[in-house]
């Protein structure tokens, strides 16, 4: 099922009009990857949607085995006529949640990606989400996490969606569309704070920095300990 607020054959133009820099987020995910891990042997980027994330770190990491997973069955269609040469049985219709033990990996994966995917789940989804890529990778293996947050504070976070919207407008919004995106908060995704997502990969066995924020998406960077 595809959870985001786009129909997957036009979500690569309409998701630059609504996440602030979108493409940006990408570059960043891969970068802290292989700033982590120059060669990684195994990638799975989980919540892949249409394969842009993978197409460029296979070009930066072309001994790298990827892997992709996404629930929606429209996006992974795009994905698979993207990479041609990726085999069928390494792009996967799970969520986060979902993906199979190791073994279906052939061995514990070095590097997990989940770019705007988790925040779709509620608490308990996100949970278990997190839960399965850690029990994926080995003790120093790499999971980069994007996602939409919530500001720490009530006042910030009013600050934080009064900016999205006024992006929207920049972006060629009207405003019913900007009202149907702010809507979507609590209903189609489900933000939480920072600390607490620092709190959770702590609890889950990383140990975890935020290593990017901007408007209502921060990004962070779990190694499994």
């Amino acid at each position: 099922m595809n959870t985001t607020a786009h129909a997957a054959s036009d979500y690569e133009v309409e998701v630059e009009r609504t996440i602030p820099f979108h493409a940006e987020i990408l570059r960043t995910a891969i970068d802290v990857v292989l700033t982590v891990n120059e060669s990684p042997r195994t990638w799975l980027d989980t919540g892949c949607g249409p394969g842009k994330l993978v197409e460029t770190a296979r070009a930066l990491a072309p001994n790298t085995t990827f892997w992709m997973a996404d629930p929606s069955d429209a996006m992974l269609a795009i994905a698979r006529a993207r990479h041609p040469t990726i085999p069928p049985e390494r792009i996967l219709t799970k969520s986060s949640e979902e993906l199979p033990d190791r073994a279906h990996f052939g061995g514990a994966l070095d590097a997990i990606t989940a770019v705007q995917c988790h925040h779709y789940g509620d608490a308990r989804a996100r949970e278990r989400s997190v839960a399965r890529c850690r029990t994926l990778l080995d003790d120093g293996g790499v999971l980069v996490v994007f996602e939409n947050v919530r500001a720490e504070t009530d006042e910030g976070h009013a600050l934080q969606r009064k900016r999205w919207a006024a992006w929207q407008r920049r972006m060629g919004r009207d405003e019913v569309e900007v009202a149907k995106h702010l809507d979507r908060e609590g209903n189609a995704f489900f933000p939480i704070r920072v600390s607490e997502h620092l709190a959770l990969f702590a609890r889950l066995g990383f140990r975890a920095e935020l290593v990017w924020r901007a408007y209502g998406q921060a990004g962070f960077l779990c190694i499994a300990v």
